[in-house]
């Protein structure tokens, strides 16, 4: 039954991003042709390559750190195959966690005692990833006022993103005050439910981190770096598809519209990326918005091509425990 409601889903989900696409086309706001310009200004399109790769380098570097805080041990390199394995089931796999259970498998792979603390870590390194780009454009704010005032629409996006970002800190302040692993309630769950054991595991996994904040915020910067390079990786192909090239405005308008991408609404928030980022830069009288995030997942079907070369490779461990050999089982 479970399978049965799974196969619906997809098969809706896959059907509204049919649906938002025609209804795009339909409307004018694509022009396939514009992407014919990743061809004719080959130049941008290898420079948009080579940013892409760069922000992939950058959440290798981001999940190895957040992994060896712990009694656990992953090498840069084999941070980023594990990554552009990723990287590649979520480019040709439908739907946005394709990649990432394919990446807790492979971390998992030969670490069944700690699978409950390699999950927690992918899933904060997820987080971590999400909430960086729900402050990117809060960031980017101070330089745009005069700008923003005067659209109502986007000081209500920009709101909410900032009510979401208070909550959250909010939320993390709370819990790194507040020793929950210790607590009563803890206690009962673990002992009285199913889940409690693997519940107390992963809060265990999470709070460790209060005593190596320093992990946390490297982990930060990383991701606003990575969520920079995306943000030039969008205005590059913008300059190559959009005769009027880029513009400033699109930094604040970029992020958003990528949030909007996050969303499970569509699998890989196919047709809701285009629309959103499409109605943002309308709001600025900017052409090309949906033609960006088209260019994008072109070229993240390129680079999510070297996620194939390393699956092919056959790798059948990455995480290993800490001092223990890096030698393939």
């Amino acid at each position: 039954m479970l399978k049965i409601k799974k196969h619906i889903s997809i098969v809706l989900r896959s059907g509204l991003a049919v649906g938002m696409l025609y209804y795009l086309v339909q409307s004018g706001s694509i022009d396939w042709s514009s992407l014919g310009g990743l061809a004719r200004a080959w130049e941008y399109t290898i420079l948009a390559v080579v940013l892409f790769t760069v922000s992939a380098v950058f959440q290798a570097w981001r999940l190895q750190i957040l992994i060896n805080a712990h009694h656990l041990n992953l090498s840069f390199l084999a941070s980023v195959r594990l990554t552009f394995i990723g990287l590649f089931f979520n480019t040709y796999l439908p739907g946005a966690t394709g990649g990432d259970l394919v990446k807790i498998y492979y971390a998992s792979k030969g670490n069944s005692e700690d699978r409950t603390e390699v999950i927690t870590i992918l899933l904060l390194d997820r987080f971590i990833g999400l909430f960086s780009l729900l402050l990117l454009p809060l960031l980017i704010v101070p330089f745009f006022i005069e700008a923003i005032e005067t659209q109502k629409v986007l000081v209500g996006l920009l709101g909410t993103s900032l009510i979401f970002t208070i909550v959250i800190v909010v939320i993390v302040f709370i819990g790194a005050r507040h020793d929950v692993t210790n607590s009563k309630i803890l206690d009962w769950i673990e002992n009285k439910t199913f889940i409690g054991n693997t519940l107390t595991r992963v809060l265990h996994t999470i709070h460790s981190y209060k005593n190596n904040k320093s992990v946390i915020v490297k982990a930060l910067l990383l991701s606003f770096i990575l969520q920079s390079t995306m943000v030039l990786v969008s205005l590059v192909i913008s300059e190559a598809t959009n005769p009027a090239g880029a513009d400033i405005k699109m930094i604040i308008l970029i992020p958003l519209g990528y949030l909007a991408n996050s969303l499970p609404v569509t699998p890989g928030g196919i047709g809701v990326g285009e629309a959103a980022l499409e109605s943002l830069f309308n709001l600025f009288s900017l052409q090309g918005g949906a033609e960006v995030i088209l260019g994008w997942r072109l070229i993240m079907v390129v680079v999510g091509l070297a996620g194939l070369g390393f699956y092919l490779k056959g790798e059948k461990r990455f995480v290993f425990k800490t001092g223990q050999d890096d030698v393939p089982e």
